[in-house]
């Protein structure tokens, strides 16, 4: 199974909206150091291309995206040692909906 899913060819969706996509490529590059966010790419790599121990974000539906962060806000999904509980609670909705706008246009 790992080698069917390893074979596909990464998508994305596009944004209709660039000032959208701006605010989260700035938040996943740089963060909000007024709301003690670090920047997304610290931990999943440049253009969210993960690593062998961070998953790939690049290519994702936004909406999973955001349900995700979400998840992970109300300690619904706690698979990551709480991590991104403490990160997505210091997101705002804009910032959530920008950084999956601008991850699921990334391929």
């Amino acid at each position: 199974m790992a080698a069917h899913y390893a074979s596909q060819k990464a998508s994305s969706t596009p944004s209709d909206d660039p000032q959208l996509m701006a605010v989260g490529q700035f938040v996943y590059e740089r963060g909000n150091v007024y709301a003690g966010l670090p920047a997304c790419l610290s931990c999943h790599g440049t253009h969210g291309r993960g690593s062998a121990s961070m998953p790939r974000l690049a290519g994702q539906h936004p909406s999973y995206l955001e349900s995700q962060l979400l998840h992970f806000h109300q300690r619904e999904r706690s698979n990551d040692s709480a991590i991104m509980t403490v990160i997505s609670a210091r997101m705002s909705q804009l910032e959530t909906r920008a950084v999956a706008e601008y991850l699921g246009a990334l391929k």
